[in-house]
């Protein structure tokens, strides 16, 4: 199964050579370009925010900014006129099992009603906490850590699709389950979607998945697998096709045709792809049917000038198509405007 990944890959790459090889993201469709400098909007020198910032979601409608941190066991929330609020947790860091806390949270989603859903890594729980709510509840896991349906082993990443069905990324269980929208903790089980065939590189498998996106007009996840070093695009129909969009599996490295440690992905309406490539210390662009990456931010190189990102973890855009980057080592949000 290894070499049959790998064929594939060669394969990608042998075709690639008789098509257009984008050199700048303003090749790709869109033509898209970024200030290679970025803006602070939040943490960095100007406040004490963070201390270890990871999953980022912009809300599409309302345009509000949501971060995770892991060590300070919150949530937070940046609305458009720069007001800043504790969206999930206690503003104080305390972390707990218990329904007003959080313990250790890393991926976040919003609806347009300003709930939100935190990936509660070590509560091995999806919790939900409605606007204004001074504690959560669980809708999804039972606490518990193991591999059984009603369980998780370190979820990551969690996203809400159009039916309200939520989608998660079980680490260590090498799988994304999928949740109805109503938990009844007594009876409420996920359904694997995608991997649960062990921790590996061969197509059907993942390898300590955590970056997770849903196209669903294309019915595609979009999975980063951190160990595997690979972005995999996983067809969600019946015989659908679970293919490297990304990376090559089990090489990582800092060419443009590889990854190191993946984490965060988004997908733009034109069909690219964007990658934060952590411990390259940069955000890579994939333009479609392309398997070499374009860095659109960062040098590749940590640093914590503007121009530099240090071990990020997560990116996104707003309406207008900026660019924020989860800056984790730095503790800081960067924006990076859009130029063209």
């Amino acid at each position: 199964m290894i070499l049959r990944s790998l064929l594939c890959v060669f394969t990608l790459i042998t075709i690639n050579k008789g098509q257009l090889t984008y050199k700048e993201s303003s090749d790709c469709p869109g033509n898209l370009k970024w200030n290679p400098n970025g803006i602070t909007i939040m943490g960095g020198d100007k406040d004490n925010y963070f201390s270890f910032p990871s999953g980022l979601f912009i809300e599409p409608k309302t345009q509000i900014l949501y971060v995770s941190d892991v060590s300070y066991n919150y949530v937070l929330k940046r609305y458009p006129n720069g007001k800043i609020q504790v969206a999930a947790g206690q503003s104080d860091h305390r972390s707990g099992s218990t329904s007003d806390k959080l313990d250790g949270p890393k991926g976040v989603y919003a609806d347009e009603n300003e709930n939100v859903y935190v990936s509660d890594w070590s509560n091995q729980r999806i919790q939900l906490w409605e606007k204004g709510a001074k504690r959560g509840s669980t809708v999804a896991g039972n606490g518990m850590r193991g591999d059984a349906l009603t369980e998780f082993s370190y979820p990551s990443n969690v996203i809400v699709d159009s039916h309200k069905n939520i989608l998660v990324s079980d680490l260590e269980n090498q799988r994304i389950t999928q949740w109805p929208p109503t938990y009844d903790p007594k009876n409420t089980t996920g359904i694997i979607v995608a991997g649960g065939h062990g921790a590996g590189i061969a197509p059907p498998q993942l390898y300590s998945p955590v970056g997770l996106y849903f196209d669903q007009t294309a019915n595609n996840l979009y999975i980063a697998n951190e160990e595997a070093h690979t972005v995999i695009q996983w067809n969600r129909d019946g015989y659908g096709d679970k293919v490297v969009y990304a990376g090559i599996p089990g090489r990582p490295g800092n060419t443009s045709v590889q990854l190191q440690s993946p984490q965060g992905i988004t997908l733009d309406r034109y069909g690219n792809l964007y990658i934060t490539d952590c411990d390259n210390h940069r955000i890579q662009m994939f333009c479609p049917n392309s398997v070499f990456g374009i860095t659109i931010v960062g040098t590749g190189h940590m640093g914590s000038g503007s121009n530099q990102l240090y071990f990020p973890r997560d990116v996104a855009f707003d309406a207008d198509m900026n660019l924020y980057v989860t800056d984790t080592y730095n503790q800081r949000i960067q924006k990076f405007e859009r130029i063209h």
